[in-house]
């Protein structure tokens, strides 16, 4: 037996059919808006980002992010800069970089308060020479560094505080994952690179390396890069990110244990490995005045070897960071005038 539909019936499916929907566009709009992609290089300096997606801090803030791993943090920029990413993770000098050569985005914060000797170069030792001058002076090295970030700046550095001209060094351009085999094998006889790879470098080479590290030069910091239409148009969504990498470093401070078992989690390094460098990093939200310091040295820098052009406009790196989400969360995080 059929039974017609009433016209009170129509009325009530009617209605809980159009609650449906809007319930549903509402939940999609809703989880689109919230979605969050992050490039980060796979490396220890990243545990304020890996500590925050294992603890579910970007979960509890309301965002749902998904992390995208690199090899190196330049390439996480790049990716960022070509729209596939919302932010990313990278060194200071990729970011100097990209700046003077007329990209537009905003640093957003430092995920590393400083680090210390992170970038270092590790050589084979040769018995009498115990300083990196004698060293370099004696013959014509072969020394691999990771062209385009941290790296090639502490070399340049490095080797102009040390006295060594360019045409008494052959620098080569090789992987960070790569350099610790070469020096081993001999194809190098030094490596300038950053952690976890300079560690690496040592413990392999053992009695027969030796390391010239100089916290003075340069030691690498890491920031966040966010672009200008995510700043004003998902407002909210950056100020829960900080709001989590905030807890993540809050919980870092009280469980330092439990956060290196994440960051071995997420690198697969040796626990020996991240013991080692642990000490190295300074693990932190802020705006500090090193970073300023950092990058207009690096923008002469670059002018000096080419990379941009001496008459390129010059960039004003304080007005490419936006700290206002930070000042609003964590005011004495920001120390910059």
């Amino acid at each position: 037996m059929r039974h017609k539909m009433t016209n009170k019936s129509r009325i009530v499916l009617m209605v809980v059919s159009i609650t449906v929907l809007v319930a549903f566009a509402q939940y999609s709009c809703k989880t689109n808006k919230n979605k969050v992609t992050i490039g980060i290089q796979t490396s220890p300096a990243m545990a304020l980002v890996m500590v925050a997606k294992d603890k579910q801090f970007f979960d509890q803030e309301g965002i749902d992010v998904e992390i995208k791993e690199f090899t190196a943090g330049k390439f996480a920029l790049q990716a960022f800069l070509g729209g596939s990413l919302d932010f990313a993770v990278a060194g200071e000098v990729p970011v100097t970089l990209a700046s003077l050569q007329g990209s537009n985005f905003y640093v957003l914060s430092q995920v590393v308060k400083k680090t210390t000797n992170e970038v270092r170069v590790v050589a084979r030792r040769e018995d009498g020479l115990t300083d990196a001058t004698s060293y370099f002076k004696k013959k014509k090295r072969k020394l691999a560094t990771s062209f385009g970030g941290g790296p090639e700046f502490f070399t340049y550095n490095f080797l102009k505080k040390h006295g060594i001209a360019a045409n008494e060094v052959e620098i080569i351009s090789q992987k960070p994952e790569d350099m610790p085999a070469a020096l081993v094998n001999g194809s190098v006889d030094a490596v300038s690179i950053f952690d976890p790879f300079a560690f690496i470098s040592e413990k392999q080479m053992g009695d027969k390396g030796i390391t010239f590290a100089d916290s003075d030069i340069y030691s690498e910091l890491y920031v966040i890069t966010v672009s200008q239409d995510t700043v004003e148009k998902r407002r909210d969504t950056v100020d829960k990110l900080l709001r989590a990498l905030v807890k993540a470093e809050e919980f870092i401070k009280s469980n330092p244990d439990e956060a290196k078992n994440i960051v071995i989690k997420y690198t697969k390094q040796d626990r020996t490995v991240i013991e080692g460098i642990w000490k190295n990093f300074s693990f932190g939200v802020g705006l500090n005045q090193l970073l300023l310091d950092y990058q207009n040295q690096e923008a002469a820098w670059a002018r000096e070897k080419g990379t941009v052009p001496q008459n390129a406009p010059v960039v004003n790196f304080r007005q490419r960071i936006y700290d206002a989400p930070l000042k609003a969360i964590k005011a004495d995080a920001v120390q910059l005038p």
